[in-house]
């Protein structure tokens, strides 16, 4: 999923020392970061879904990572011990993303590193426009469960929350069009098999037959533009 060219470039000569990545998730993010650095002294993964701890155990092979169950509302760390802190895609499920962030340079040492790695909605392709679409109707369906799930930031957004963290980058990527386009036959059934196990994961509610029409036409999209990840901004910040 990770390529971010730009980024792996920038943290190749890294020796990272103390690590934790926050809302893990499957590890897709930590793995690609660690192989990315030259060297790290330790690496922890923090994620509060279980079933995304076990999947992220299996992809994060052979490096070693603790993988602590919790959440960042609540730190389970020490103040001032890591020395660089990651996380990728998830303020926006975070409800408030200004004390997520916050509390993620409490637990960083004076001098260490925080990057946030985020997908942005500014100006798409129509083919990253139809993976937003899919994330849209993701985030809708989450809300429509009880779960918190905003869409997708734009760029100004990102550096407003920032701003009000007292979070400021020295360091700004954006990944582009770097993300490949899957527009194969293969490659648009596999990914409108998927909306389908989301729509019925729906269930019940309420809400199912407007989001199975959103589905069906969000699949047509896919069959004339087919999709690609939308861009995505990474910055680094230090702790004074």
């Amino acid at each position: 999923m990770y390529q971010l060219t730009d980024l792996r470039s920038y943290l190749e000569n890294a020796c990272v020392g103390h690590l934790l990545d926050v809302s893990t998730g499957e590890g897709d993010f930590l793995r690609f970061f660690l192989d990315s650095v030259a060297s790290f002294d330790s690496a922890t993964g923090l994620e509060p879904n279980k079933e995304s701890l076990s999947i992220a155990r299996n992809k994060l092979f052979p490096y070693k990572v603790d993988l602590v169950l919790g959440t960042v509302r609540k730190l389970p760390f020490e103040e001032n011990y890591f020395d660089f802190v990651t996380i990728s895609n998830a303020l926006q499920r975070i409800e408030h993303p200004v004390k997520a962030l916050q509390s993620m340079m409490r637990v960083l040492v004076s001098g260490g590193r925080i990057l946030i790695n985020e997908t942005i909605c500014d100006g798409l392709n129509p083919a990253q426009e139809a993976h937003l679409e899919f994330q849209t109707l993701k985030a809708d369906m989450d809300r429509a469960k009880g779960g918190y799930h905003r869409n997708t930031f734009t760029r100004t957004e990102i550096f407003d929350i920032l701003q009000e963290a007292n979070v400021e980058p020295e360091k700004i990527f954006i990944s582009g069009n770097e993300a490949e386009m899957l527009n194969s036959k293969e490659k648009i059934w596999q990914f409108t098999h998927k909306i389908d196990e989301m729509v019925e994961l729906a269930g019940e509610l309420p809400q199912k037959n407007s989001f199975e029409s959103r589905s069906w036409a969000l699949k047509e999209k896919l069959k004339i533009n087919g999709f690609q990840i939308p861009p995505q901004l990474s910055l680094i910040a230090y702790k004074p």
